[in-house]
């Protein structure tokens, strides 16, 4: 019996109706909150402070009775003779965490030793930190990004499961931003999206565990088999703490939030780590490349979530903590890398990534520190020789330094950049290197087999072993094989109208082709081709490493191949030659014998010639004959 399952267009219109209805709310939010940040400079407050933040204090988990931590001089509450250490509690629960409007009726109740008093007290007004400000822009922000990539994500990917989560994920992050203080008044939107938020915050880490565990869900294994064994219960945890979070935002006490929260944020990221380690562990190529993006992507989002509930490191700079300052810088990573690996159809090489950015900050201090010293070698040049225009003199002298460095760093960047990639990633410029070499000595053989032969060893020796196959097109069209295969299970010969042979005709350019379903081995194809016409086809196996090939690899077996296929076409034109040349000498031969013959036969003419002038008689009996 198969299970409920929504069509991709439902999904495709279920995410578009929550990301329209989370767009309303923040448009609602944010109307309020901008106009008291922007244009009012300040918010009402009970001139005090409380232990009402989540997470900072276990007095402030699951209940709605807040401690009173100080109070401000012109606090109402002051006057009613609160004390710190006391506790309140609000007549609108949910009050804990809005911002009010100056001069607005608070109802609470007071709770001290001798008793309760209930009290309706007015809002006083409060300047706005800069640190607040920041944070509620910054969580904006966030949120508004989260929505996006929900959209995208749902929209162009929402056929898949896991690509459903993701987006469904990006959804609920985008609520996050009314889980502490909002502006807006008191309301039924107010209260629709707090309770959204609470409802769906244990399920962002549900959401991400399916995810992971969908992303490759051919992964196999005896961690893998736990891992799907172990959803079902962790899908019990996630929605009951759903429901006990709703429960809780109604008004009622929830003492077990903390714990319940904290076993489904724990097992949550536990999982969804380890579940993406498993695959990258049992994937290769692209698809090992997507999920080092995503490990990525998922390290760099809670490692400074993570590190902003330490205290050692909550230093701050007018108020803000620099640890929220990385939290923020580390969610908006986080969010784009998440949407690159799995919205790009290819995605880049990690490894090339981080050579690249190496390359570029080596070259690009090294242009920095020149300027340095050239100029302060001119400055105190200038300043030692006493000029009464030195400010002008310098400001002129480092114009000209700077244009002086830059044309010259133009012109040797190349070879800046070269000695740099030898120096730190030499292993891949020796392995280019002897590529390149064979190719320049490849020019020089002479026979198709030793070509063949010699290419497909260049080819492995360049890919370590990864398996190479070459085929050569035949008089009709398809692709024989040639030279001994080192790729497992590659078939002798390729059809004209494959689905390789195809992209590559339409596309003369190397072709990842797990996507075509073609049945080949290997993960990449190589076209030898010359002006528009594809002479062969060069299959390259999957690293040993399950690495995918980073682009500069690529190129380079692009360029070889090419160059091979070239001297390919140069054998075959000598051999063309020789054959014409042989074909001529034989034409000579012939027509010389021919020569030779027809001389002979017009000798035998001439003699009969004679014979019938001096014997009619006999010539006419022959001509009977």
């Amino acid at each position: 019996m198969t299970g409920f399952r929504l069509s991709p267009a439902t999904w495709k219109w279920l995410i578009c109706i929550l990301t329209a209805i989370t767009a309303v709310l923040l448009v609602v939010e944010a109307r309020h909150g901008f106009s008291a940040l922007v244009l009012q400079h300040e918010h009402g407050t009970i001139g005090g402070r409380l232990d009402d933040h989540l997470g900072l204090s276990p007095e402030s988990q699951g209940t709605y009775v807040l401690r009173i931590l100080s109070l401000d001089s012109n606090s109402p509450l002051l006057a009613q003779g609160a004390r710190p250490g006391d506790h309140v509690r609000y007549d609108r629960p949910l009050d804990r965490w809005r911002r009010f409007q100056v001069g607005e009726p608070i109802g609470l109740t007071l709770i001290q030793t001798e008793g309760k008093r209930h009290l309706t007290i007015r809002a006083v007004g409060s300047p706005i930190p800069f640190a607040e400000a920041f944070d509620y822009a910054a969580s904006f922000v966030m949120a508004v990004t989260a929505l996006l990539f929900s959209l995208l994500v749902g929209i162009k990917q929402g056929s898949g499961s896991a690509n459903r989560a993701l987006a469904m994920t990006f959804c609920a992050l985008s609520l996050i931003f009314f889980i502490t203080i909002n502006y807006s008044p008191a309301g039924p939107l107010f209260y629709i999206s707090k309770l959204l938020c609470m409802a769906t915050y244990p399920l962002i880490w549900y959401w991400s565990f399916s995810f992971a565990l969908s992303y490759q869900p051919n992964a196999v294994g005896p961690l893998r088999r736990w891992l799907k064994r172990s959803f079902p219960f962790y899908r019990v945890l996630a929605f009951g703490t759903s429901a006990y979070a709703v429960w809780f935002g109604l008004g009622n006490e929830a003492p077990l939030m903390l714990p319940l929260i904290g076993a489904v944020v724990g097992f949550g990221l536990t999982l969804s780590i380890v579940t993406m380690v498993n695959g990258w562990q049992q994937s290769a190529g692209e698809m090992r490349q997507r999920h080092r993006w995503l490990l990525l992507s998922y390290a760099v989002g809670t490692v400074p979530a993570m590190i902003a509930w330490v205290p050692a490191f909550d230093a701050d700079y007018d108020g803000i903590r620099w640890t929220t300052m990385g939290m923020f810088a580390g969610q908006f990573t986080m969010y784009i890398g998440l949407a690159y690996a799995v919205l790009k159809h290819r995605v880049f090489n990690f490894d090339f990534a981080v050579s690249r950015m190496v390359v570029f900050t080596v070259v690009s201090i090294l242009l920095l520190c020149t300027f340095g010293v050239v100029e302060r070698i001119s400055s105190s040049m200038l300043h030692g020789g006493g000029h009464a225009d030195a400010p002008t003199i310098t400001l002129i002298v480092d114009g000209l330094i700077a244009l002086g460095v830059y044309l010259v760093f133009h012109h040797l960047h190349g070879r800046v950049e070269r000695r740099v990639e030898r120096f730190f990633f030499h292993e891949w410029h020796e392995n280019e290197h002897k590529l390149r070499h064979f190719v320049r000595q490849a020019a020089h053989i002479t026979s198709i087999d030793a070509l063949m032969a010699s290419s497909r060893s260049a080819i492995d020796r360049f890919t370590v072993q990864a398996g190479c196959t070459i085929y050569l097109r035949e008089p009709d069209g398809t692709y024989l094989l040639r030279a001994d295969c080192t790729l497992a299970q590659a078939p002798a010969r390729i059809e004209t109208d494959h689905a390789i042979a195809v992209a590559l005709r339409s596309d003369v350019a190397p072709q990842r082709y797990d996507h075509l379903k073609s049945g080949l081995p290997g993960e990449l194809a190589v076209p030898m081709s010359h002006r528009g016409i594809l002479n062969g086809i060069v299959l390259i196996g999957v690293k040993g490493s399950g690495e995918s090939y980073r682009p500069d690899e690529t190129e380079v077996l692009a360029f070889a191949v090419h160059q091979i296929g070239l001297d390919l076409h140069a054998i075959r034109v000598e051999l063309l030659e020789n054959q014409v040349e042989e074909l001529v000498q034989r034409v000579t031969v012939q027509g010389n014998e021919l020569h030779a013959m027809a001389g002979r036969r017009k000798a035998v003419r001439v003699h009969l010639t004679e014979a019938t002038g001096a014997f009619p008689n006999e010539a006419s009996i022959i001509h009977q004959k």
